[in-house]
């Protein structure tokens, strides 16, 4: 597994934040001549004859460095190692999806006390109130060595495209979802969700809830149904930050990309393949089926250009590897019972929590008050 080494000349801006991860973009000073370059500076330092430029070793930095952010992890009892997710980007994740699809990222050595560093800013922000409120109190881990360097998605990265990002999420139904469904996988638990009082606290606390666009069913996104994949466009536009003055153009091209998109039915493809059988009826360790509970919590970027057709292209990333440790294969497999016992995925929650004697709302919060409580 290859490694890179960050310069400790390198300076960092906090760019952007999720749940697991924080992202910096770094800046590295002009790098100053090496041994190599000043030893052949010094044949000609008689000044009798100025050096061929193609004689004189460049003066650059390593061009991995180029267009990449760097991506650093936090404290929590819930994410996988910097390593490990590595080890399974380029073991399990790169064999099943080609490299235009995918955010690169590489293993990167970082400064010493590099992430102190970005803490104390971190708790500076949070004083001056310009962190984001719900990320407030996690804080990067201090005893990792290691971070990554990844493909910049930015629009800055990007120029004169715009850059569109969300979580497809679940683009196949659940294996263990009911004969007569009436939502998807998404849906079902965005329903049951959004049944709390304290939805939104819940949403902004859990660190577990990183969802799709709101309203955006992912089963519209690969029909290959013009008006479905129109809804759901519409849904991923309303979560974005698109410019209103060319929103209408973004919708169009996407809405084309994503009707037959290669990159979407092959995500969706896995999906099916390597969880075949669903929660329910697996071995929660079973290598597969952690990859495809990875695929479904992947993020998209659509770079769309800003104008002109030039070609749309889009690319998954935040493929951190999914491990059913630290109560998560409990959560899933609580999350997906309640689903279909609750009449989640039938539509049927309302007639269900009244036959269980159970009031769906004080139901829901204690639930998920719980679990909170078990991952803090």
């Amino acid at each position: 597994m290859a490694v890179v080494e960050l310069p400790l000349t390198a300076t960092f801006e906090y760019l952007a934040e999720g749940a697991a991860n924080i992202v910096y973009r770094f800046s590295l000073p002009p790098p100053s001549p090496n041994i190599e370059a000043d030893a052949a500076l010094h044949d000609y330092e008689d000044g009798r004859s100025t050096p061929p430029p193609s004689e004189l070793p460049a003066l650059h930095h390593d061009p991995i460095f180029e267009h990449k952010l760097l991506r650093l992890r936090k404290v929590l009892p819930s994410t996988t190692s910097v390593l490990v997710s590595q080890e399974k980007f380029e073991q399990v994740i790169r064999p099943l999806i080609p490299s235009e699809y995918l955010v690169q990222q590489t293993l990167v050595k970082l400064p010493p006390d590099l992430q102190a560093d970005c803490n104390r800013n971190l708790g500076l922000m949070e004083q001056a109130e310009t962190r984001p409120r719900k990320r407030h109190g996690t804080y990067l881990a201090v005893d990792v060595i290691y971070g990554s360097l990844v493909t910049d998605m930015t629009p800055a990265g990007n120029q004169g495209s715009v850059v569109i990002e969300f979580k497809p999420k679940w683009l196949a139904q659940s294996p263990s979802a009911p004969a007569g469904s009436r939502r998807c996988r998404t849906c079902a638990l965005r329903a049951m969700r959004k049944a709390s009082s304290t939805y939104k606290d819940t949403l902004s606390s859990d660190h577990r809830l990183q969802c799709a666009p709101l309203n955006l069913c992912p089963l519209d996104l690969v029909s290959e149904d013009s008006h479905r994949v129109r809804l759901a466009v519409k849904a991923i536009m309303d979560d974005s930050k698109c410019p209103p003055s060319i929103r209408s153009w973004v919708e169009y091209r996407l809405a084309e990309f994503f009707t037959g998109s290669p990159i979407i039915c092959l995500l969706q493809s896995l999906q099916q393949q390597l969880d075949p059988k669903g929660i329910l009826q697996v071995d929660t360790n079973n290598p597969e089926f952690l990859t495809a509970t990875t695929l479904r919590d992947c993020t998209m970027f659509v770079v769309v250009p800003s104008q002109g057709y030039g070609d749309v292209h889009a690319r998954l990333g935040d493929l951190d590897w999914k491990t059913p440790g630290g109560r998560k294969a409990e959560y899933w497999l609580d999350t997906e019972r309640r689903l279909i016992d609750e009449g989640w995925y039938t539509g049927t929650e309302e007639s269900a929590t009244r036959r269980n004697g159970v009031d769906p709302v004080r139901h829901h919060v204690g639930f998920l008050s719980a679990m909170a409580s078990n991952w803090a």
